[in-house]
């Protein structure tokens, strides 16, 4: 999922896991001469610079001397190198094997030709996949609930299914989905992460830390799970806990930005701004080109109520940043920026993208924005 809004609302990211396909297809002959990828790669093949979606479950991105990351079902990655049929994927910094994936922009039109010519509950299965990652619900439901019918034990599609009602904000349904996936295989530690989101998501902590507790015995270094551990153990006010299980997520995972954005965000809650800061400007050389962290980090120079923290000129300049990645389309950025501003002593302007901010903003947020806006018009600025 994307990794979103963690500083003055409070919420968090948590990473869902795709379950695994029925079949797997079976890897052929990978006797290939691994190469540690250049720091700049020429852009010559026209599939650098492509998305590709995953088609198998543990499917794995390696480099010369070991597996780095063994890949979910229907995640989506950047190709940003090639070697023959081996695909760079720098954010995992590893090798992925090509004929394990499919082009992300045509894989509903191409798996839909698969279904067409062979209609069985595996290929419902794997576009409803293809639906889910395009973000197409509605349809990804279809084509799981028939998959379902044509083999009904499938732990798979079930979870899959339960991710696209948890996406729409249906938990109860989310939850009724997980739930039969672990009836039907109680070891599917992926359905017991995404059960317990739901669970997070209805502020229930005590079954959601207990899915989760759960999945973490099942597979210690599981790092989505030891993230969303954190996330519950962080609204329960268990911060030193928290920050252990975020930590715990990045000696597995380093390029982990979900983790380090929600420890970030802890190490705010306790007043430690410096230990903020640094897993903020790790997240931003990590993922560049995201908006989320630019975003958290613009907010902490803007608004910190420690004055050697704050940092107006940057603040403002990083909060332009976000706001020009995400199109000045997303509230969250629009009110850093008016923030920003602010600290700036330009209230004109500050009062402009307030104003922005909340007409963009769901109605839980409104509330909390309109402080902001009632600090900026009164000539003040906002502190966190």
């Amino acid at each position: 999922m994307v990794f979103s809004g963690k500083r003055s609302s409070g919420m968090f990211v948590l990473k869902t896991s795709f379950a695994l396909i029925v079949a797997a297809i079976m890897a052929a002959s990978m006797n290939v001469c691994f190469a540690q990828a250049p720091a700049t790669a020429p852009k010559k093949d026209p599939r650098i610079g492509t998305r590709v979606l995953v088609t198998r479950a543990g499917a794995e991105l390696r480099t010369p001397q070991s597996t780095v990351w063994k890949a979910y079902l229907g995640e989506v990655y950047t190709v940003a190198l090639t070697n023959g049929e081996w695909l760079w994927i720098d954010e995992r910094g590893g090798w992925l094997w090509e004929k394990e994936t499919i082009p992300y922009e045509t894989a509903p039109d191409e798996l839909s030709r698969r279904v067409t010519t062979k209609p069985t509950a595996e290929n419902y299965h794997l576009r409803g996949v293809a639906f889910l990652a395009h973000k197409q619900f509605d349809r990804a439901i279809a084509d799981f609930t028939e998959s379902l019918r044509r083999e009904n034990r499938n732990p798979g599609a079930f979870n899959n299914r339960g991710q696209c009602h948890y996406l729409q904000g249906n938990y109860a349904m989310a939850i009724e989905d997980f739930s039969t996936a672990l009836k039907q295989d109680p070891k599917n530690f992926l359905a017991r992460n995404n059960r317990a989101l739901a669970y997070i998501a209805s502020e229930d902590w005590n079954s959601a830390l207990s899915d989760l507790q759960a999945a973490i015995a099942q597979v210690p270094e599981y790092p989505e799970a030891l993230n969303n551990r954190g996330v519950v153990l962080q609204k329960q006010g268990k911060l030193d806990e928290s920050i252990r299980d975020f930590s715990a997520a990045l000696r597995i995972d380093p390029r982990y930005t979900d983790a380090l954005g929600n420890r970030a965000y802890t190490y705010r809650l306790k007043g430690e701004y410096g230990s903020a800061i640094t897993d903020l400007e790790q997240a931003i050389r990590i993922r560049p080109q995201t908006y989320e962290a630019i975003n958290d980090l613009a907010w902490i120079l803007a608004t910190a109520p420690v004055d050697k923290v704050r940092n107006p000129a940057k603040a403002l300049e990083l909060a332009k940043q976000a706001c020009a990645i995400s199109d000045f389309k997303q509230w969250n950025t629009l009110d850093t920026l008016a923030a920003a501003h602010a600290e700036n002593g330009q209230f004109e302007d500050a009062k402009q993208w307030i104003g922005a901010a909340i007409e963009l903003a769901p109605e839980k947020e409104k509330a909390r924005l309109q402080t902001h806006f009632d600090a900026i018009h009164a000539g003040n600025t906002i502190r966190e």
